[in-house]
C-alpha cells in the first residue's frame, strides 16, 4: 500500500513537471511565432512608409512631423534656368498712305513755250513724315527733255523723261501741312529749235512714308537671384520684316551697359543672336533693366539664360523641444545607394532605402546637416519626429 502511494505520488510530481515543461515551450513558441511572423523592419522606407500612412489619415496632406525638407537639389552641379518672353515688335514699321490720286495731263516743251502742271496737297501732323514718294505713268513721250519736279519751288528730280525712275522720291521739306508740287518739261536750247517735246502724265499719285518711332526702344525689368549664379546669357530670336543683305543693328543694354549691338542676318527669315559676354558686376540684387533700341523694324523673342552651381553642402534647422519626442529619422531619394553625412560633427553613412535614427546626435537649437558627397542630385531629404499623442 506504502508503495503504490509513493508510486502515485512520483508520477504525479513528474507530470506537474511535464506540464511546466510545456508551458515554457509554448510560451517560446508564442515569442518566436511573433518575432517571425510579425517581425516589422522598422529600417525599410517601404514598411516606415506603410506605417506613417497608416497612422495619419487624417492629416489632409499637411505632415507636422517635418522637421526639415530639401527637394529637387544638385549640390556641386550647373544647373540652368531659362525665361522666355514671347515676341515684341521692336522699331518702326513704314507706313504708306494716299494723299493725292489725280486726273491725267500733258506737258509741252518747246522753243516758244513750255507748259507747267501744279498739284496741291495736305497732310496731317507733317512732322512724322519721313518722305514722300511720286508714283505716274508716263505715255506718248517724245523728245529729249528733262522732266523737271519742284516741291515748293525746290527742285527734288530732273532727269530725262524717257528713262525717269518711278517712284520719284523726296524726304520730307515741308514747313507745314500743306505743299505744292510742280512739273515741267525743260524747254529745248536755240540749237534744238526742232525738238518738240511731249509727255503725258497717268495715275498720279503721291504717298507719303510714316514711322512711328515709339517702339524703336523698348524696356524690360526683371529680378534675378544673384546667389551661386555662374553666368547669364541673352538669346534673341529675330523675324525680319524684309529679306535683304544689310539690316540696322540691335542695340542691347543691361541696366545701362551696352552688352550687344549686332546687325541681325537679314538674307533668311528667321535668325538668332547670343549675347554671352554679361558681366555679373553689373547685375542688381533687385530689379534690372534690359533695353532693345533699333532703327529697323523685327520682331524679337528673346529668353534669359541662367547657369547656376549649386555650392551649398550644409544646411541648418533648428529644434526648439523634445517635449513627448520618441525618435528623430532622416531619411531621402538621391542617385546614389549610399550618402555619407556629417550631422552635428558625426559622420555616419545613409543608404537609398534606410531609416536612419539621429535622435541621440541631436541638440536643442541649431542643428547643421552637410552633404559630403559631391556631386550629388538630392530628389527627396527629409528629417521627421515621432511622438506620444
Amino acid at each position: 500500500m506504502q508503495l503504490n502511494l509513493d508510486k502515485m505520488k512520483l508520477n504525479i510530481k513528474k507530470a506537474s513537471s511535464e506540464v511546466g515543461i510545456g508551458i515554457i515551450v509554448l510560451s517560446i513558441l508564442l515569442l518566436l511565432g511573433g518575432i517571425f511572423i510579425d517581425y516589422d523592419d522598422s529600417n525599410s522606407k517601404s514598411n516606415y512608409y506603410k506605417n506613417k500612412n497608416s497612422n495619419n489619415k487624417n492629416n489632409n496632406g499637411f505632415d507636422e512631423h517635418l522637421i526639415f525638407v530639401i527637394n529637387e537639389t544638385d549640390i556641386g552641379r550647373q544647373r540652368k534656368v531659362v525665361t522666355s518672353f514671347p515676341n515684341i515688335e521692336l522699331g518702326s514699321k513704314e507706313e504708306y498712305n494716299t494723299i493725292y490720286a489725280g486726273n491725267s495731263f500733258r506737258l509741252n516743251a518747246n522753243m516758244f513755250t513750255s507748259s507747267k502742271q501744279r498739284v496741291d496737297f495736305s497732310v496731317k501732323d507733317y512732322e512724322e513724315i519721313n518722305e514722300f514718294l511720286i508714283y505716274l505713268n508716263g505715255k506718248r513721250i517724245t523728245g529729249e527733255a528733262d522732266l523737271i519736279v519742284k516741291v515748293n519751288g525746290e527742285t527734288i528730280s530732273q532727269n530725262k523723261a524717257k528713262s525717269i525712275d518711278i517712284p520719284i522720291r523726296f524726304n520730307n521739306i515741308l514747313k507745314n501741312n500743306s505743299g505744292t508740287i510742280t512739273f515741267e518739261l525743260k524747254k529745248p536750247r536755240w540749237y534744238e529749235i526742232f525738238n518738240w517735246n511731249k509727255f503725258d502724265i497717268r495715275e498720279l499719285k503721291i504717298l507719303e512714308v510714316r514711322r512711328d518711332h515709339t517702339n524703336n526702344k523698348r524696356e524690360f525689368d526683371f529680378d534675378i537671384d544673384k546667389e551661386n549664379l555662374e553666368r547669364l546669357y541673352i538669346d534673341l530670336v529675330i523675324t525680319c520684316d524684309e529679306i535683304k543683305e544689310t539690316s540696322s543693328p540691335i542695340k542691347v543694354s543691361l541696366n545701362g551697359y551696352i552688352i550687344g549691338n549686332q546687325n541681325p542676318k537679314c538674307a533668311s527669315k528667321y535668325n538668332k543672336i547670343t549675347i554671352n559676354e554679361i558681366s555679373k558686376n553689373i547685375l542688381k540684387d533687385n530689379q534690372n533693366r534690359l533695353e532693345f533700341e533699333t532703327n529697323g523694324f523685327y520682331k524679337v523673342a528673346y529668353s534669359l539664360n541662367k547657369i547656376y552651381f549649386n555650392d551649398q553642402s550644409t544646411y541648418k534647422f533648428t529644434m526648439e523641444n523634445f517635449n513627448d519626442i520618441i525618435d528623430v529619422v532622416m531619411y531621402g531619394d538621391f542617385d546614389k545607394e549610399i550618402i555619407d553625412i556629417k550631422l552635428n560633427n558625426k559622420i555616419m553613412t545613409l543608404n537609398r532605402d534606410e531609416i536612419k535614427s539621429i535622435y541621440q546626435y541631436l541638440r536643442y537649437g541649431t542643428n547643421e546637416i552637410e552633404f559630403l558627397n559631391k556631386p550629388l542630385e538630392i530628389k527627396e531629404f527629409k528629417i521627421e519626429k515621432t511622438q506620444f499623442y
